[in-house]
């Protein structure tokens, strides 16, 4: 099971008696999934997700960040922004404890994940992406990204690597830091918009899920984060890419500066990829069957490093 905490539909039923929500009707374990515990459930009114945050799983989502995230997802849901909303309960505390570990109750989204990706779903992709970033402007709280370039060098040494493995990352990630771009536009980006966190109903996209990455950084990673899961599969789909990137541009025009360094953040989100993916192929906690494969973008990397898109965009 991708769940890490068991609890029972018995236990649940306590618990949700503190919110206003209605008899239990349904309760199961959600198999998908590394991060955290997932429970789908209905009550006789609604169908909700409750998550229980696996901090000591991956270590990844640390405590001190979770009202970060809360106060993102309450913010996007005043500006219209298509993010499930987080059900509060009788206290009004959004944020509760279950055996020394806290949790969260979001309405269920009555929507899809795509299978088939697609021009279209890529240019709706684009544009929610640049919507996402217009509409956090506004945001005051800022939390730093802990898979950008000041966290890489520690992150390989907790990382089991041969000595060319070793040497291919140290010499990625110092071409990396020497070409690191300055004054990109910057603010709020998702980190982690995946095909299985966006769902879509009649072609539109009705619902983002799982802010957890969310962070400051420049928009033109978080671009290339989508870029590299959409538009990549054996090779990148160089119509898929464009799809994206008109969507985008059609909330958001990107930069001159920002289009140049495409290709480079292509190769800065394989990294970031790869290395989480060694990092949770060596961790015992995480089931095996739900690790995913770190090659599929050591794969991608090697591509950007040997590809050049600035003529794509001309």
């Amino acid at each position: 099971m991708a769940y890490y905490t068991k609890i029972t539909k018995k236990e649940f039923q306590k618990y949700i008696q503190n919110y206003s929500i209605g008899e239990l009707s349904y309760f199961e374990g959600i198999d998908e999934g590394i991060e955290n515990t997932n429970y789908f459930f209905k009550t006789k009114a609604q169908k909700y997700v409750l998550t229980i945050y696996e901090n000591k799983i991956t270590e990844r989502i640390k405590q001190k960040n979770l009202s970060f995230f809360i106060e993102l997802i309450n913010f996007l849901r005043k500006k219209n922004f298509p993010t499930p909303k987080i059900i509060s309960n009788n206290k009004n505390k959004q944020l509760n404890t279950y055996k020394k570990k806290q949790f969260s109750i979001v309405e269920f989204i009555d929507g899809k994940i795509t299978k088939k990706i697609n021009n279209q779903h890529c240019y709706k992709l684009g544009k929610i992406l640049a919507t996402l970033h217009k509409k956090t402007l506004g945001f005051k709280n800022k939390r730093k990204n802990d898979f950008s370039l000041k966290e890489w060098h520690a992150l390989t040494k907790r990382i089991k690597l041969s000595k060319k493995g070793a040497l291919f990352l140290k010499e990625e990630i110092n071409y990396i830091k020497k070409n690191w771009p300055k004054n990109l536009p910057m603010g709020i980006i998702h980190g982690d918009l995946f095909p299985d966190n966006v769902f879509f109903k009649n072609n539109n996209i009705v619902g983002v899920i799982d802010l957890s990455n969310a962070c400051n950084d420049f928009f033109c990673y978080d671009l290339s984060i989508c870029i590299n899961a959409w538009c990549y599969k054996k090779n990148l789909d160089i119509n898929k890419m464009k799809n994206l990137i008109k969507g985008y541009n059609s909330v958001r025009k990107l930069e001159n500066n920002e289009i140049r360094n495409i290709n480079f953040f292509l190769r800065v989100s394989s990294l970031r990829f790869y290395l989480s993916r060694l990092m949770d192929l060596q961790n015992k906690k995480i089931p095996k069957k739900y690790k995913k494969n770190p090659k599929d973008y050591l794969r991608k990397l090697k591509y950007f490093q040997s590809n050049n898109l600035k003529n794509i965009f001309k």
